[in-house]
């Protein structure tokens, strides 16, 4: 995961499509303009508009399953709860092109004890 640390981000993102248990795709979220393209909102892209973006066709979709997961600085896992545009974004990915499920990562102080 540390291939996605931006020295200038203390907390980031990571998306990952699977499909069958294997990755597709992997994206984290960025900074920039909506100059670059559909999926950006105010000045930045979230990680789970980034990795739908770079399969480049929702078709592909089918089928899989995403997980998004939040790191700080050190590495550790957080809350990574979604926007609520990216929220609609999913449902509609769930509802139109068959994405079986999405999860996201909490705080290990608030995960349930087995």
């Amino acid at each position: 995961m540390t291939e996605f640390m931006d020295v200038h981000n203390m907390q980031y993102h990571v998306a990952t499509i699977y499909r069958r248990n294997r990755p597709i795709a992997t994206a984290r979220n960025r900074v920039g303009t909506r100059m670059q393209g559909c999926g950006w909102s105010d000045q930045s892209l979230h990680a789970e508009r980034a990795v739908v973006k770079s399969l480049g066709d929702l078709s592909q979709l089918r089928g899989c399953k995403l997980e998004v997961i939040r790191l700080n600085k050190r590495s550790e896992i957080r809350n990574s709860e979604p926007c609520s545009e990216c929220h609609s974004f999913l449902e509609k990915c769930m509802k139109k092109y068959g994405l079986i499920s999405v999860s996201y990562s909490t705080n290990p102080e608030n995960m349930p004890l087995n």
